[in-house]
């Protein structure tokens, strides 16, 4: 039983780090736009990250979905 707790969970922690990181990133983005092109290429970095992140998480739904 406490196994299928974790099994079921491990979703849920890649769309929290997906929405942390984008979140970071739009803040980046906002705060910093004008400063750096470091900024920049930090943001989409994070971004990128984000949508990784976003697609683990719609990879691992779909692992815990099948029997």
């Amino acid at each position: 039983m406490g196994s299928d707790l974790i099994v079921n969970r491990s979703p849920l922690v890649w769309l929290l780090f997906a929405l942390t990181m984008a979140f970071y990133a739009a803040y980046i983005f906002l705060s910093s736009a004008d400063e750096s092109v470091w900024s920049l290429i930090s943001g989409i970095i994070i971004a990128a990250a984000s949508l990784v992140m976003l697609w683990r998480f719609s990879r691992e739904l779909r692992n815990n979905s099948q029997p």
